[in-house]
């Protein structure tokens, strides 16, 4: 295991720089995920670390260690890609086995290493068949399988899930989560997914533009992002918008269609801003200022509703956390806690703090 540093990385391809002095640390034995929309530069960093790209400036430190020079043969890492990266004329064995082998490693530290690894992600029936045999699933818990062989300081996990349908992702969220409680080994883990990001890291790191924009645990991400990107990134479904104007002394906010919200009184609000409502954080009844919108969808899971409806001018979403019958175009009054409405900063996005 070892902490993972990046200090001031930059990469440039040609004259155009991708990452732009990026900085964060791991902490040793943690679950880290890189978490953004596509080409924001979370893969770029995953390669720099593995020494696959050249560092343009910047400091990457694995367990104390400098290793923007080291070979990635030796920076003791191992990594698992989205396509699996599996050999197809070879068995699973040989292929979780195959790094051990150019490391020179007897024949019995080779069928030891893959034995234990096979027992951990429960692929032991399968050492025998070859990756054509084997389904998406399998053959991701074989690229699993080899990287664990090599006990390695820190796993990186380049978009693994992303090649699995919906039912299997979830499945796969599960085992990796468990398999690192049981390894505790350094995992750096990159996704365009907010939710996998969130439901399996212990650290989240959120990128745009190839910038840092916040890093924190997921729930301290959720509750106090520090601007209007991270807050409608993290969370599912996103966060709604909308421009409101205020003046000092008075208690509202006013909607482009006319209709008020309650100021939150965290903040000396007066002139243009944005707000942002969670979806879950609008009733049907309760204490807070109402507001009235059109129905365009409802999608009844059960538990739960969601709602599609139409407020000045635009889209809002409503997660109700019950069963509510309506029909499409009907006009419904709901109501939203002033606590509960974050305020950003309308030039600069950056959330307005308590």
């Amino acid at each position: 295991m070892a902490t993972v540093e990046v200090k001031e990385l930059r990469k440039s391809f040609d004259d155009v720089e991708t990452l732009h002095g990026i900085s964060f640390s791991i902490p040793d034995g943690s679950f880290v995920a890189l978490v953004g929309p596509s080409g924001c530069g979370k893969s770029t960093i995953l390669r720099l670390i593995a020494g696959l790209e050249e560092i343009t400036s910047g400091d990457i430190h694995i367990g104390g260690n400098l290793i923007n020079d080291i070979e990635p043969k030796n920076r003791n890492i191992a990594m698992v890609f989205q396509n699996y990266a599996l050999y197809p004329h070879l068995t699973v064995a040989k292929n979780m086995g195959f790094s051990l082998k150019l490391l020179k490693k007897s024949k019995a530290e080779i069928e030891r290493a893959v034995k234990e690894a096979a027992e951990i992600l429960g692929i032991s029936e399968l050492l025998h068949r070859f990756p054509k045999q084997l389904s998406g699933g399998q053959r991701q818990r074989v690229a699993m399988g080899r990287a664990i062989v090599r006990q390695p300081q820190v796993f990186l996990f380049d978009e693994p899930l992303s090649n699995l349908d919906a039912k299997l992702r979830v499945q796969m969220r599960a085992e990796l989560k468990a398999l690192h409680r049981r390894l505790a080994t350094t995992t750096v883990y990159v996704t365009h997914d907010q939710i996998e990001a969130m439901t399996m890291a212990d650290i989240v790191v959120v990128m745009r533009d190839g910038n840092v924009e916040q890093v924190g645990r997921p729930l301290e991400l959720y509750d106090n992002p520090v601007n209007q990107f991270v807050a409608g990134f993290i969370g599912s479904p996103a966060m709604n918008f909308f421009s409101v104007r205020t003046e000092a002394g008075f208690d509202e906010m006013v909607l482009s269609d006319g209709q008020t919200l309650l100021k939150p009184t965290h903040a000396a609000l007066d002139g243009s801003y944005i707000i942002g409502i969670r979806p879950e954080h609008i009733r049907l009844d309760g204490d807070g200022a109402s507001f009235e919108a059109t129905i365009q969808s409802s999608e009844q899971t059960g538990s739960e509703t969601l709602l599609q409806a139409s407020l000045a001018d635009q889209e809002i979403t409503i997660l109700l956390r019950e069963r509510f019958d309506t029909f499409l175009g009907n006009d419904h009054k709901f109501v939203v806690d002033a606590a509960a409405v974050q305020v950003f900063d309308a030039k600069t996005g950056v959330k307005i703090q308590p």
